[in-house]
């Protein structure tokens, strides 16, 4: 846990931990995901990222963020490429499809149907990610109990995916206008911040099935 620090400047030194902690964990992701060659190391980079800034955000000092990134990367490097092969796929189709509609080879009714489909599948697929992601990170659910949580989390939480999409569009705007940003906290901050909104919506869930066993189906993960 964090010494308490009272006054101005124990405030600053703080939220200067925070920032050195979330530069520090981009690097991380970036070394794994280059480790696994892109297509093997993304998601194991991802979901360590995330149980890293996960303890971050419970208050814990990263003095030893390193190794915890490395313990999960490496816990987590089967299974996370399992639960996030079907991405590269679907992220395969929509690139083609928005490919054909963009050459203009598409024609007739279904062309609007496509072009009004694919931003929504597309928005779907990065918030159940997002929630694929977050469930893994120091959990050790089976992929298909992932998946199934992740595919109706967006869903079955509207507040939670809106309050998500807005906080991935205001971030994505503050790092298109500070573009020296990305190489620092590129892929940090908008962990962070989706580990924040998810999290507390799976405490919630959480708390709820605690109270009633039966409101989760079978399958699904325990949360927490």
């Amino acid at each position: 846990m964090y010494d308490h620090e009272t006054g101005w400047a124990g405030r600053v030194m703080g939220w200067l931990r925070a920032l050195l902690n979330l530069v520090l964990v981009n690097l991380l992701f970036v070394a794994g995901t280059a480790a696994g060659l892109l297509v093997l190391g993304f998601f194991p980079a991802a979901v360590a990222a995330q149980h890293v800034l996960a303890g971050m955000r419970g208050g814990c000092r990263g003095q030893q963020v390193a190794r915890e990134f490395a313990q999960e990367y490496l816990a987590q490097f089967r299974r996370a490429n399992l639960v996030g092969a079907p991405f590269w796929g679907v992220g395969l189709l929509l690139f083609l499809d928005a490919g054909a509609l963009a050459s203009g080879h598409l024609s007739g009714p279904g062309t609007a149907v496509l072009a009004a489909l694919l931003p929504a599948l597309g928005l779907y697929a990065v918030l159940v990610m997002l929630a694929s992601v977050t469930i893994m990170a120091g959990r050790r659910d089976s992929a298909a109990a992932i998946w199934r949580y992740a595919l109706a989390l967006p869903l079955s939480s509207p507040g939670m995916s809106t309050m998500l999409v807005l906080a991935m569009a205001a971030l994505a705007l503050v790092l298109g206008q500070w573009t020296v940003l990305i190489p620092l906290v590129g892929a940090s901050l908008p962990l962070f911040a989706a580990g924040w909104v998810i999290g507390h919506r799976l405490e919630a869930l959480e708390a709820g099935t605690a109270k009633s066993p039966a409101a989760t189906a079978p399958g699904q993960p325990k949360l927490g």
